[in-house]
Parts: structure tokens; sequence; C-alpha cells
């Protein structure tokens, strides 16, 4: 049944992207934070993804138990997607000067987050491709599936 186990790939894919989506709404909410310190304005975060091997673990593991040869079992890609870390940017903060703010530094600056509103909407758009792509895969490969279940029926 490793053709059922394939649907978890797409799922999983829109799992990820919902998650990136999430971060990447907090980021333009924070997009106008502002710091006396650069130490202390938001910074922005990104997702990092990566191959997700919990599935093929967990089969490893219950196959090993039994006298089932894992070799066999090789052809199978068992695979999906996860965003396994959130890390900021390493862009610093951008310092303007406002010597009127109530936040502002000896020097009259304030620091401001390093959130682009536009390079956020364009991941944002990205990330939406991505789940929606995702999600046309899932479809496709439910009806394949559907129909290989009904190859034998009259």
């Amino acid at each position: 049944m490793a053709f059922l186990s394939s649907l978890n790939i797409p799922l999983s894919g829109m799992t990820a992207q919902r998650f990136r989506f999430d971060i990447i709404s907090q980021n333009i909410a924070n997009a106008d934070d502002y710091a006396t310190n650069p130490e202390d304005v938001y910074c922005r975060k990104m997702t990092v993804f990566a191959e997700d091997r919990s599935f093929k673990k967990m089969l490893r593991v219950n196959l090993q138990s039994g006298e089932l040869d894992l070799n066999r079992f090789n052809y199978v890609q068992l695979k999906g997607v996860e965003a396994t870390q959130v890390v900021d940017d390493p862009t610093p903060p951008t310092p303007v000067y406002s010597p009127d703010n109530p936040l502002a530094d000896e020097f009259g600056y304030v620091y401001e987050s390093n959130v682009n509103v536009v390079v956020e909407q364009a991941d944002a758009i990205a990330a939406s491709n991505g789940y929606n792509a995702n999600k046309e895969i899932f479809e496709l490969m439910k009806s394949m599936t559907s129909a290989a279940l009904n190859i034998g029926k009259g």
C-alpha cells in the first residue's frame, strides 16, 4: 500500500507552506517595530524546510522487529517536507534618525525592524502558490487512487 502513503507527501507540503505563511504573517505584523537599541527590535524570521524522514523511520523500526527484509522496501520513497527550524534574518536593523521619538537613544536614533513588507508579500505569494500546488497534487493522487481501487469493479 505504498501508493496510499504517498498521499502524505503533498499533505506535508501543505502543512509546511501553511507554517511558512504563519511566520510571514508574524513578520508583517511586526514590520513597524522600533526600539532604542538594535538587540531589542523585532528581527525577521525565516523558515527552513527539510525532508521529513519520520514516517520512513517509523516504518523501518516496525519492520526491523519482524522477519521482513528492509532491502525489499528501498524502492518506496516515503518522504515529505517539514519546517525544521525558524531562523533570524542576519540583516541588521536599520537605524533611523528621529530625535523627537521617545524611544530615541542619546544620539537621536531609533532602530527599525529589518522586515521588508514587499519581500514578505512576495514570500506570501510563493507560499500560497506552493500550498495550492500541493493541494492540486493531493487531489490528483486521490482521484488516481480512487480509480485504481475501482478497476476490478464491473
